[in-house]
């Protein structure tokens, strides 16, 4: 009896060639089902932030189930003479946001079009494949005409870092679900309700960049 391939006309290299294009079709077909990354509800970030060279270690808590987002940046220049300390960076979901420096007592309210982030910001992002970066296997995303652009590991979807189109860079080296600070330490000091400053540079940062991440709120 002729072999299955033979009778309907394939040569005997045809299975393998077959196989090769059903494997790549079904690679593309995975592809093409990867959803954006959601973010838990409540978590713990301990970044590595890199901005045009001026490097700080970026603590962020985040909690969705009351709606505040907190950035405590600490940079490299915080001790410099002139420097007004470690940058407090609150936002609530009230659209209101507190920029203060404890040490120095000063403090920057402002608020904008929308609230903190929604733990799906990155739906309808633009799905650009899989890289290795950083030791990892990494699914990348870009959103907003590449205003920025999100790196996750394939097996686990955590966050390895993401970009913004400014070129600030914030590498993931924690990422602790389910932790977040007491009460107490998400209260905004009193200096911040005697006089509103004007936006200012803050130790090398630009307050109006600092939180341009909450229009990707869906």
């Amino acid at each position: 009896r002729e072999p299955i391939c033979e009778s309907i006309g394939l040569t005997r290299q045809m299975p393998s060639v077959f196989l090769f294009l059903l494997l790549g079709f079904n690679f593309r077909v995975e592809a093409a089902v990867v959803s954006p990354p959601v973010w838990p509800e409540k978590f713990h970030a301990i970044l590595y932030q890199n901005r045009s060279d001026d490097l700080a270690i970026v603590d962020l808590y985040y909690d969705y189930t009351v709606g505040r987002n907190l950035n405590l940046i600490r940079s490299m220049h915080d001790d410099d003479a002139g420097s007004q300390g470690e940058l407090w960076d609150v936002e609530f979901n009230n659209k209101s946001s507190f920029y203060y420096h404890p040490r120095a007592k000063t403090c920057t309210k402002m608020e904008f079009p929308v609230g903190i982030l929604k733990p799906n910001w990155l739906e309808n992002a633009t799905y650009l494949g899989i890289e290795y970066t950083q030791g990892y296997h990494c699914h990348v995303w870009t959103k907003a005409d590449g205003f920025i652009t999100y790196w996750d590991e394939v097996s686990t979807r955590k966050p390895v870092k993401w970009i913004f189109g400014s070129g600030m860079e914030e590498y993931v080296m924690k990422w602790i679900v389910n932790e977040t600070l007491p009460d107490s330490q998400w209260e905004i000091p009193n200096y911040c309700f005697k006089k509103w400053g004007p936006e200012r540079e803050e130790n090398g940062h630009n307050l109006s960049n600092l939180s341009t991440q909450r229009f990707f709120t869906p």
